[in-house]
This record gives structure tokens, C-alpha cells and sequence, in this order.
């Protein structure tokens, strides 16, 4: 087991021959490449099928691997499915149930060397009391599940996917948006009029699906939650000057915070090099935005009775964006009637259930 201050990191295993290979070989197109997208090209080709990738971004982004200043705004690095200047939520938390099958995949090495596992997992109320609190929180989540709780940032567990995917030989066609969809002849064809034939389609495509409009035949955007998040990633450098803030970011655990109508996530990524903020407020965004830049005193404000260590990571934040968020109505079925489209991902997102009940 590699440790890495002070938090285990999950040793990979290569399990290409692990999974059982399909008896028929399907040629299957996937409708997007975020984390649902490239986690079904993945396990679709270790089955043995043959899988393209249909992606609208047009490349492949390259951005440094440290934040260069303190800001809500999550790192970009190569990131699939974001243009530039996009943010995408930094920070995933990846349960024992997913850590699991992304070993058994034979993710790369440098995937678990970059994650955080925390040892301890706090519940604070707002103000800061502790409200529970579990020690090696890490060894009791092993010992129960055989697979490891881990926090890491987005675009590694997304480049890591991608990566895995071409060495399968999933093809992929960047730039490339699905317009439409033919389901008599399992066909898509994209904004630049490329056409492609496939047995089955996967529409992985997020919440302002196309593939979900070709289904219903109508548009059904989403809808607000009611809730809107500040997304906050700090780099270990910019808390140097606090050996408080510095000691949270650099040996990994997890904290709630439960307050009046929100609540505030914050955990270590990257190794202990980074620490992911999500906090939650109510949506105060007019009708038709579901982005815009924020007001940073104004997001203090919102804390400004909230635990003291809560409130000096927010003081090393110096500029901020205001996100809806959004969930959809649920589907009438995941596939269609002629099983040749099947739904994943966050266009199945249906409801959120994201404040917890004041305390």
C-alpha cells in the first residue's frame, strides 16, 4: 500500500483480462466524453466491442497543474468536454462501490498517486461544533468494502478514462457535435453533417442533452434545483502562511458543514496539494442565468457566522462564480422503444436532494 501524507493511496491493479468478453462484437457510438461517457467506452471495449466516441469539444485542453492564484473557479487541464474557459466541478468524491471497477480496469498508476484518501471524516455544525466524527475512517471503509473511499480532481479521473479508452481502441471524433438521431437505422449525424451507424447508441451527453431532445422529440431543458453552488479550489501555496489551513489540505480528511437551509463540503484532492470547497446557498440567480460571476464579499457574507476555519479558507479566495444548479424531469424509460439508445449519466439525474435540514 503507497501512503502519501499521511492518507493510503489505492494501489491500481490491471484487470484487462478480468472482464468477460461479449460472445457477439456490437459496434457501439457513445454520445459525449465526461466521466459517464468515457467510463461506458471503457467497459463496453474491455467487452470486446467495438466503441466511437462522438465529443462536441474540439480539443483537448492543456492548462497548468497548480492554481496560480487562490479562485473559485476549478483547475482545467486537459479536460474532454470543456471548452476553454468552462469550469466543471474540480472536486469528485468516488465511493468504495466505483473505486473498485475503475482498479479492475487497470487505470493508470498516476490516477491513485494524485487521489486523496482521508483518514478521518468530520460533521460539523455550522458554527463549528462537531456533531460526529470518525477516526481512520479509511481502514473501517477498507475492512468493510475491500475497496478504497477517495477524493480526487475531475480531470484526472477523466483523463485517466480517456487515456485508457484510446489504449483499448475506442476511436474518438472531437469537434464533432450530434445533431440528430435516425433510430430506424441506429444512425447519428452531427452538426458538420458526419454520419455514423452504430447497434446500439449511449447518450452520455449531460443535462442539456441533444440525445434527450431526439428522444422526446422536444426540447426539455433543465430545471433550477433552487440551490446554487460556490465552488472553491485552493492550492496548498496559497494557505502556506496558516499551519492550520495548511495541516487540512496537505493530510486528508473530510468535513461537512450543516447550516440554516445549506451546506458546505470540503475535502483534499490531488495528493494533498489541493483542497475542493463546495458551498451551498440559496438561488438568488435571475431567470434564464444559470452562471455568472460572483461577488466575493457577498459570498463571505452568506458565512459570515459560519465556523472560523470555514471562514479563513474563504478569506484566501480572491475571485468567485455563481453556479445554478440544474436537475430534469425524469425520463419515461432509459431506452428507447426500439433498444438501440440507452440513457447514462447525469441526463438521468432526476433530482437532487442537496440541503440538508437546518440544525
Amino acid at each position: 500500500m503507497a501512503v502519501s501524507n499521511s492518507s493510503a493511496v489505492a494501489e491500481p491493479v490491471n484487470g484487462n483480462a478480468a472482464q468477460q468478453k461479449s460472445p457477439i462484437k456490437l459496434d457501439v457510438i457513445v454520445v459525449g466524453a465526461g466521466i459517464s461517457g468515457l467510463a461506458t467506452a471503457v467497459s463496453t471495449a474491455l467487452s470486446g466491442h467495438s466503441v466511437t466516441v462522438f465529443e462536441s469539444a474540439k480539443e483537448l485542453l492543456e492548462v497548468s497543474r497548480s492554481v496560480a492564484h487562490a479562485t473559485a473557479l476549478p483547475i482545467q487541464s486537459r479536460s474532454l468536454g470543456a471548452h476553454k474557459g468552462k469550469q466543471i466541478g474540480a472536486g469528485l468524491q468516488v465511493t468504495p462501490n466505483s473505486t473498485r471497477i475503475l482498479q479492475r480496469w487497470g487505470l493508470s498508476d498516476r490516477l491513485w498517486r494524485e487521489a486523496a484518501e482521508p483518514t478521518a471524516l468530520t460533521v460539523h455544525r455550522y458554527t463549528g461544533k462537531v456533531l460526529a466524527h470518525e477516526d481512520n475512517f479509511h481502514k473501517s471503509i477498507r475492512k468493510k468494502y475491500q475497496a478504497p473511499f477517495l477524493d480526487m480532481h475531475r480531470v484526472d479521473l477523466q483523463l485517466s478514462l480517456y487515456d485508457k479508452a484510446k489504449e483499448l481502441g475506442v476511436g474518438f471524433h472531437l469537434g464533432e457535435k450530434v445533431d440528430s438521431i435516425d433510430f430506424e437505422r441506429g444512425e447519428v449525424a452531427t452538426e458538420s453533417g458526419k454520419k455514423a451507424r452504430a447497434d446500439i447508441i449511449v447518450a452520455a451527453d449531460g443535462l442539456w442533452s441533444k440525445c434527450q431532445t431526439c428522444f422526446l422529440g422536444k426540447q426539455a431543458p433543465p430545471l433550477p434545483t433552487g440551490d446554487l453552488a460556490y465552488r472553491v479550489v485552493l492550492d496548498l501555496a496559497q494557505v502556506a502562511d496558516d499551519p492550520e489551513l495548511s495541516a487540512w489540505v496537505s493530510n486528508p480528511t473530510v468535513h461537512f458543514w450543516i447550516g440554516p437551509g445549506t451546506h458546505v463540503v470540503g475535502y483534499s484532492m490531488r495528493a494533498g496539494k489541493m483542497y475542493n470547497l463546495v458551498l451551498l446557498s440559496p438561488d438568488d440567480l435571475p431567470e434564464g442565468v444559470s452562471r455568472k460571476p460572483g461577488n466575493l464579499e457577498e459570498m463571505k457574507a452568506h458565512f459570515a457566522e459560519w465556523d472560523p476555519i470555514l471562514r479563513r479558507f474563504l478569506e484566501k479566495v480572491d475571485s468567485v462564480e455563481k453556479w445554478r444548479l440544474m436537475h430534469r424531469e425524469e425520463l419515461p424509460s432509459w431506452v428507447n422503444d426500439k433498444s438501440n439508445l440507452v440513457f447514462v449519466g447525469q441526463i438521468l439525474q432526476w433530482r437532487m436532494e442537496l440541503s440538508w435540514a437546518n440544525c
